[in-house]
């Protein structure tokens, strides 16, 4: 098991929730698009200084580029949803939906090996895992 990784998975989550709430009152006062613009300048120009420093620039094929136009549109549909969503829902019954969302779309993909993921079919174990978050995802949103 991976410790160090699965800190900084915790890391990831626990910092996204921080972003998604700056976004959102980012998004209010400036507008989503404004804020989505915003931050991915920023994200582009840190990126940029790390891929030069580290000397990593070099063009890339055709093929991983177009992958990386349909992430960059997830990624700010992503941003819009989640900033969007937590202006009228809250934090935590947003990032709970979101992790929902992951779980079911990845156990899916685990199954079926998409997009080069290992494949993993999806066991009673894994089934009776994910209602066990649907249970617990339908309790806390109806609390909200």
């Amino acid at each position: 098991m991976n410790v160090f990784g699965m800190f900084l998975a915790l890391m990831a989550g626990s910092l996204g929730s921080i972003q998604g709430a700056i976004n959102s009152y980012v998004g209010k006062s400036s507008g989503q698009y404004v804020m989505i613009v915003g931050v991915s300048l920023v994200q582009v120009i840190i990126s940029l200084i790390i891929v030069v420093s580290r000397g990593e620039a070099k063009m890339v094929s055709t093929g991983p580029a177009l992958w990386m136009l349909v992430s960059g549109l997830l990624g700010v549909f992503l941003m819009f949803a989640v900033s969007f969503s937590i202006g009228s829902l809250g934090t935590l019954p947003v990032y709970v939906l979101l992790i929902l969302g992951q779980v079911l779309f990845s156990a899916c993909m685990n199954h079926f090996g998409w997009f080069g993921t290992p494949q993993s079919p999806i066991t009673l174990q894994k089934l009776g895992s994910i209602l066990i978050i649907l249970f617990g995802v339908f309790c806390l949103v109806k609390s909200s």
